[in-house]
């Protein structure tokens, strides 16, 4: 076996890095289709939790976003990238509410646009 890895290490280290670019680019495909299902969620935790009760809205978020993932999905998403997507769709629910005359069910039908 190691004679083998030193017989074609240059081998399996570009089938890696070809793997690892391969990775990357499903997991930027696949980022704007978790923000879409993130915002839809911190949506629905807005309307069933209503103002306040933040760590429950967050865990609701969380919980129902790795239930609706692909395995594959799931593995490449990071808990560090699910709470800057909780974060950004926040931040665009608050943004989106604060002008006048917004309501909370065109929220989805403007990001899309």
């Amino acid at each position: 076996m190691i004679g083998f890895m030193k017989n074609h290490y240059l081998d399996l280290i570009t089938v890696i890095g070809t793997i690892a670019v391969l990775l990357f680019l499903y997991k930027k495909e696949k980022i704007e289709l978790v923000k879409k299902i993130v915002l839809s969620l911190v949506i629905q935790a807005e309307k069933a939790f209503g103002r306040g009760m933040g760590d429950i809205k967050y865990f609701y978020v969380v919980e129902k976003t790795y239930e609706v993932l692909p395995t594959v999905v799931k593995v490449l998403i990071t808990k560090k990238d699910l709470d800057n997507l909780i974060e950004e769709g926040v931040t665009y629910m608050k943004s989106y509410l604060s002008k006048e005359g917004r309501h909370m069910d065109d929220i989805l039908n403007e990001a899309e646009a």
